[in-house]
């Protein structure tokens, strides 16, 4: 199985529909540094190299004609100026919190037509920026990441703030991705039959981590053959006629099922 293969999979699986985007294709950036792999069509060996990665529970069962892909993201950035442990209150809760004053390497913006600040933290890997804007939103799913995007290319003036204080974040969660199952992958060579995420995140005074896990079980399909697998329409036809004088939909219920 190709790198570029695991790759794909990882980028569709984080829902970054714009890695090939204007940006990342005129950059050059390559993220496989921060990827690691495996692909196997034995579910028990798949499983333990989650488990030996850090990431027990990645478990999927692989068919006898499936494979398993493993893609493991882990992205570790040092603040380029560390900050201040320091306890933040709120809504009368008290958090554990990071300060940092204003300087080269924080800094404020104010995004046109959106209520709050955007701050870009600089990191000491070349390249990496962490930037903090808040919401009154919640977003899951496609609209996260599109959404994170729209922000991006808001148009920034100055943002005037003398300390910038934000709750310690240390979270793991599962990430719904069902909706790449039955996805055609690799020039439609091959079908996604199972996919499960999980993502972590830490930020603190020193830095930020960014973790992900992603296991699919996938399929090979015969070449040159298009499988119908959705409601279809049915439209009997001759030529002359203007209307045809039968047409349906034939849906799964509709379907005869094997004995």
């Amino acid at each position: 199985m190709q790198r570029k293969y695991l790759d794909e999979l990882h980028i569709k699986a984080s829902k970054d529909l714009n890695a090939k985007s204007k940006g990342d294709a005129a950059s050059g950036v390559d993220l496989s540094q921060y990827l690691k792999g495996k692909v196997t069509n034995d579910a028990a060996e798949l499983n333990a190299w989650f488990a030996e990665n850090d990431w027990p529970g990645m478990d999927i069962t692989i068919t006898p004609n499936g494979l398993g892909i493993g893609s493991i993201f882990d992205l570790l950035v040092d603040w380029q100026n560390a900050g201040k442990k320091y306890p933040v209150y709120i809504d009368q809760v008290r958090y554990e919190g990071v300060k940092m004053d204003k300087s080269a390497s924080l800094k404020g913006y104010q995004l046109q037509g959106y209520d709050f600040p955007m701050f870009e933290l600089a990191t000491r890997q070349e390249g990496w920026r962490v930037f903090l804007v808040e919401t009154d939103t919640s977003y899951t799913g496609m609209e996260l990441t599109t959404r994170a995007v729209e922000l991006m290319d808001l148009s920034r003036q100055p943002y005037d703030f003398r300390t910038l204080q934000f709750p310690q974040v240390d979270f793991e969660a599962d990430v719904n991705i069902k909706w790449m199952e039955g996805m055609k992958v690799e020039g439609g060579l091959f079908s996604i039959d199972e996919a499960i995420k999980k993502v972590r995140l830490r930020l603190d005074d020193k830095g930020a981590r960014a973790q992900s896990a992603v296991a699919m079980m996938t399929r090979s399909l015969p070449m040159g053959v298009y499988s119908i697998e959705r409601p279809f329409f049915v439209i009997f036809w001759h030529e002359g006629l203007t209307l045809a004088p039968f047409v349906a939909i034939s849906a799964n219920d509709s379907w005869k099922k094997a004995a």
